[in-house]
């Protein structure tokens, strides 16, 4: 692994991405429970479909660290989930599910290896998933689902020490509701632009965020909007949802177009399967 990146190190999700950690998916992924009238994933096709994430990346100039499966989870490329980067390092993330404890391990071991200091962890009983984490410019948006959610997937304590971190960054935590259903906030909201955010307005509250211009995608598509910037309004997204696509475009948005189709069947975006470590 190369040690080349200095803090600060990610300062809002829409600046260039230069650095990243992504997980080849297990075996097991065919495991990942399927969005409702979805098939489950295919684990050949998802492993294809990845290493077509991992050229993109590298096509962009993205510098990749690569891990292979080693924990054998069927949610082990979703290592969005594992930490958040903040300008002055990562904060290694405690998913709710005990399972994902290893691989929350892998990533810290792989941001050390790196040379990125680990500026702080979610202490038990916090809980807290990375990709319900999004930043843009002073403000770190975090969902919190409505009532009747998928509450279990972090709590107050999780988000009240994230807020904490970001005190110390001088930024500032805004809570975002979402649909009861929403699987992560990054799947239904992403920022693209230092004054742009795409989102699906029927599954997160997005009145806080009424400052910025809001890209929506239609009904049917909602996680279409689980997209990852590589660069200030130039983004990498799932090629099923066409219309969506056409409308980012519309928006002046570069659109990267890629086959994830098996990762879309479980609700899962490129913004899950790909851990910044650095953006410019």
């Amino acid at each position: 692994m190369t040690k080349s990146f200095e803090p600060p190190f990610v300062r809002s999700d829409a600046g260039v991405l230069a650095g990243a950690i992504v997980c080849a998916p297990s075996p097991s992924i065919d495991q990942l429970a399927p969005r409702t009238s979805e098939p489950s994933p295919i684990a050949d096709r998802a492993l294809d479909q990845h290493r077509v994430l991992v050229r993109a990346l590298r096509d962009y100039g993205v510098q990749l660290t690569v891990l292979e499966p080693s924990t054998g989870t069927p949610t082990e490329a979703l290592v969005a989930d594992c930490a958040i980067l903040l300008p002055q390092g990562a904060i290694v993330a405690r998913p709710s599910s005990v399972e994902r404890r290893a691989e929350v391990a892998a990533v810290e071991r792989a941001l050390t290896e790196l040379g990125i200091p680990i500026a702080g962890r979610i202490a038990a009983p916090g809980l807290l998933d990375g990709a319900d984490v999004a930043l843009a410019g002073d403000r770190v948006f975090v969902g919190v689902p409505r009532a009747g959610g998928l509450g279990a997937r972090s709590n107050a304590l999780g988000r009240s020490q994230l807020a904490a971190f970001a005190a110390a960054a001088n930024l500032r935590v805004v809570e975002l509701a979402l649909a009861p259903d929403v699987p992560r906030l990054r799947s239904v909201f992403n920022v693209v632009a230092a004054d742009t955010v795409v989102a699906a307005p029927d599954l997160v509250d997005l009145v806080p965020v009424r400052d910025l211009q809001i890209v929506e995608v239609p009904r049917g598509e909602e996680f279409a909007a689980g997209l990852v910037a590589l660069g200030d309004r130039r983004v990498i997204a799932n090629l099923r949802f066409r219309e969506s696509i056409g409308l980012l475009r519309a928006a002046k948005l570069d659109v990267v177009a890629i086959d994830l189709w098996e990762f879309g069947k479980a609700g899962v975006g490129p913004s899950q399967l790909v851990l910044a470590t650095k953006r410019g």
